[in-house]
């Protein structure tokens, strides 16, 4: 950013960037942690599945980490056979992020819808169902994302659930409420490591929060 002379060149230079990349920062927020936080799941549920299962899950995920697409089918398949023992929840959650990196935004929905459907954990479920709105939200299915985001729950994911708000009040036309859903994501704590809200917050600065709804 050292490159523009002024600061207002480079608050123009990053409203560009979004109206340019803003899709896809929506998008990577529905991805971001897959891998972290399905670690931490499949460590969790180790000692719970047997050992040819723990195997084929790693075989499945280190096929989709290197072949991409071309994993698709088996990983799907694999996700199929497995539903309700942990590794097929897990396994939908990584092809969903993989498929979203595609921009296949309807597998994503399949494999997130999948996933949702054998969550016994409450934590995961709701994490699931925001990168489920988000998708919906991306693919244009609007109701739909609403609703998911009627079904999340707890303090824990308030600043997420304001922001998630955001983008589909932002996809709707209606600046004024997104503009509120960011700042009340940012008062929940949302800012923290989270560039993408703070480049929301800055694109929606000219708004009238009060003209909402």
């Amino acid at each position: 950013m050292d490159v523009y002379s002024t600061e207002e060149q480079q608050i123009e230079a990053i409203k560009r960037w979004w109206q340019e990349y803003g899709k896809a920062i929506i998008l990577g927020s529905a991805i971001g942690l897959a891998g972290l936080f399905g670690w931490r799941y499949y460590q969790g549920h180790q000692l719970e599945t047997r050992a040819d299962g723990a195997e084929a899950f790693e075989q499945v995920s280190r096929d989709l980490a290197s072949q991409g697409s071309a994993a698709f089918d088996s990983t799907a398949a694999f996700v199929s056979e497995n539903q309700g023992n942990s590794y097929g929840e897990l396994a939908a959650m990584l092809l969903a992020a993989e498929a979203v990196r595609a921009n296949d935004l309807e597998l994503a929905r399949q494999q997130l819808e999948l996933a949702l459907a054998g969550m016994t954990d409450d934590a995961l479920a709701n994490t699931v169902r925001l990168r489920l709105a988000r998708v919906l939200i991306a693919a244009g299915d609007l109701d739909a994302a609403q609703r998911r985001l009627d079904e999340v729950t707890g303090d824990a994911f308030a600043a997420q659930l304001h922001e998630v708000r955001g983008d589909l009040f932002r996809a709707r036309q209606q600046p004024a409420e997104a503009l509120a859903a960011y700042e009340a994501a940012r008062e929940a704590g949302g800012v923290g490591d989270n560039p993408a809200l703070t480049l929301k917050l800055d694109d929606l600065a000219g708004v009238d929060a009060g003209k909402g709804e």
